[in-house]
């Protein structure tokens, strides 16, 4: 729905971080697709693009698109189409005025580089305009970031997951659904796939309302064809919660995304968390990672599993956590020096073929 309040908007906590890891993995994205002898071209979409600068003349996310572009590949000859919806005139008038103001000259000629942005709602526009770039059939970046306040078509997300080469990333607001769990109608049922069973969370426990929702939504993603999802929360200080959603059928494309959240400069104000950590602890240093969430998730790993190696917990970090791989090896140690866990050759040397268990001393189980 259109901006209620003036346009552009002052920048707040949660954009800001958004923001940061979008351009980190923007960097990668174009380079790794245009690259790609597979396909001659790549897009890149927004269903709700904001007027592309903020109060204080900061980039908005179009801006910063189109810049990561202009910087890493412009000068490949595959072409790259820009999309970007948005159904408040407002913001299109001045996404239009931006974009002309901060590329005078464009990147590339418009036949290698088309540009396009029109007013309307993205569960009506988006995917009619994607055909009439001729993007189908090729490498589709969605962005499709409402905070879960307006719809994204189900259908739509099971289109771009079936495209060839393309992925989603989607903000998620569960505040939206607790609240008005009982008010909306089969539009907020069709946001999951028409699947109803995150109604059941209006007989949750509070503290259990947000979780069962991201996880009804994640397993919709799931059921509409990505293979591999990152999701984690943003925390702003007044304990505000965001969920990004990342989706792709691509290891590669994961394990860029998932560098990008742990490359991110520091923003002040915003915590990120790992939505499956029992404590829900915030990770508020990324150059030197808070990695006791990833202990306790371990942990629970083996008490479900039984002995496991290594790098199958390695993976479990990639596919299921915030955590990369790499984190691994120096969360296990902790579960090892308190006596919750054993490696089965009775050392404390932890390598990738070495397996782990839990002893039967469970006291000392959580981490600290």
């Amino acid at each position: 729905m259109p901006v209620d309040g003036p346009v552009p908007w002052q920048l707040v906590e949660h954009t800001a971080a958004k923001h940061n890891i979008y351009r980190r993995y923007l960097h990668r994205w174009f380079p790794i697709i245009l690259s790609n002898d597979s396909w001659n071209e790549a897009t890149y979409a927004e269903g709700f693009s904001g007027p592309g600068i903020y109060a204080g003349g900061e980039d908005g996310s179009p801006i910063i698109a189109v810049r990561a572009f202009a910087e890493e590949v412009s000068n490949l000859s595959k072409k790259a189409n820009f999309l970007f919806i948005d159904d408040d005139q407002r913001c299109v008038t001045m996404l239009t005025d931006q974009l002309t103001r901060v590329f005078p000259q464009r990147p590339r000629n418009p036949g290698l580089m088309p540009v396009a942005v029109r007013k309307g709602k993205c569960e009506d526009l988006l995917e009619l305009e994607l055909g009439k770039l001729g993007a189908w059939g090729s490498p589709i970046l969605a962005v499709l970031d409402s905070w879960g306040n307006a719809p994204v078509p189900y259908g739509l997300l099971q289109r771009i997951a079936n495209n060839p080469g393309s992925e989603v990333i989607v903000t998620f607001k569960p505040q939206h659904f607790v609240r008005f769990v009982d008010d909306l109608g089969d539009a907020a049922d069709d946001v999951f796939g028409g699947d109803r069973t995150w109604r059941q969370a209006s007989v949750l426990p509070s503290s259990e309302k947000r979780q069962f929702i991201l996880t009804c939504y994640r397993n919709a993603l799931e059921t509409a064809g990505f293979r591999y999802l990152l999701d984690f929360e943003l925390v702003d200080r007044r304990g505000d919660t965001l969920y990004l959603v990342f989706g792709t059928n691509h290891r590669l494309g994961l394990e860029k995304m998932k560098d990008s959240l742990w490359e991110v400069d520091k923003v002040f104000g915003i915590g990120f968390r790992d939505p499956r950590d029992s404590q829900l602890e915030t990770l508020f240093e990324f150059t030197d990672p808070e990695l006791s969430p990833l202990s306790r998730l371990l942990r629970d790993r083996l008490r479900t599993h039984g002995p496991t190696r290594v790098e199958t917990l390695r993976k479990f970090a990639l596919f299921d956590t915030v955590f990369r791989p790499q984190h691994v090896i120096d969360a296990l140690p902790p579960l090892v020096h308190s006596g919750a866990a054993e490696l089965g050759d009775g050392t404390r040397q932890i390598r990738r073929g070495s397996v782990i268990q839990l002893t039967t001393n469970t006291q000392h189980a959580t981490p600290r």
